[in-house]
């Protein structure tokens, strides 16, 4: 008997942002300290604006958001420290860092910045199974995306605004695994339970 409910994966969409594209791009009150004791400037919120471009989008609860490629330019009071990107949504991944707990927003990429401002932070993902969480069904609904950037050892004020991210960016794969009855014997090729692995026969249960 033929495997019937095959899982079907769904590359959904790509998102492209940028920094210069950063609504708060200008806005001190975006600035603030991640450690929570006011007295060192070393985060910033982000918000990009997606236009409405996705809103129709609808994803299942077993959707997951995917660093691909991401670069973070070289400030000054960061460099040769380590930076935290967390993407600023509730998810069903159970998340902790010892810096918030899990009162913060979950980290979906962490990178260290090297020690000459003129040579670009750059980071490559080539796994789906790295750099990524669980997003909520209407993440793409809402019309932005929100970040946060850190450097919590920063013993130094960072200044973020003035355009000094305007060449940040990040590139997000959203992954979906939709539970669905399908036909397409490529993307969920049907599983033979009497000839499975060179005619090894699974017990039937």
């Amino acid at each position: 008997m033929a495997f019937q409910k095959n899982i079907k994966y769904k590359q959904v969409t790509r998102i492209s942002l940028f920094g210069d594209d950063d609504i708060f791009i200008n806005n001190s009150q975006s600035e603030y300290d991640c450690t929570g004791l006011n007295t060192t400037t070393n985060s910033k919120r982000i918000r990009f604006n997606l236009n409405n471009s996705l809103s129709d989008v609808r994803l299942s609860q077993n959707a997951r958001c995917i660093v691909e490629s991401c670069g973070v330019p070289g400030l000054t009071n960061m460099l040769s420290k380590s930076i935290l990107l967390r993407l600023v949504v509730s998810t069903q991944d159970k998340t902790c860092d010892t810096k918030k707990f899990l009162n913060g927003n979950p980290i979906i990429l962490s990178m260290a910045i090297g020690s000459d401002i003129a040579i670009p932070n750059v980071l490559y993902n080539a796994s789906e199974f790295f750099y990524n969480i669980n997003i909520p069904t209407n993440f793409l609904s809402n019309g932005y995306i929100d970040m946060e950037l850190e450097c919590p050892s920063a013993s130094t004020s960072i200044t973020f605004t003035g355009g000094v991210l305007s060449n940040f960016y990040i590139n997000l794969i959203i992954v979906d695994e939709d539970m669905e009855i399908t036909n397409d014997n490529i993307l969920a090729p049907p599983i033979d339970y009497k000839n499975y692995n060179n005619n090894f026969p699974i017990k039937q249960y």
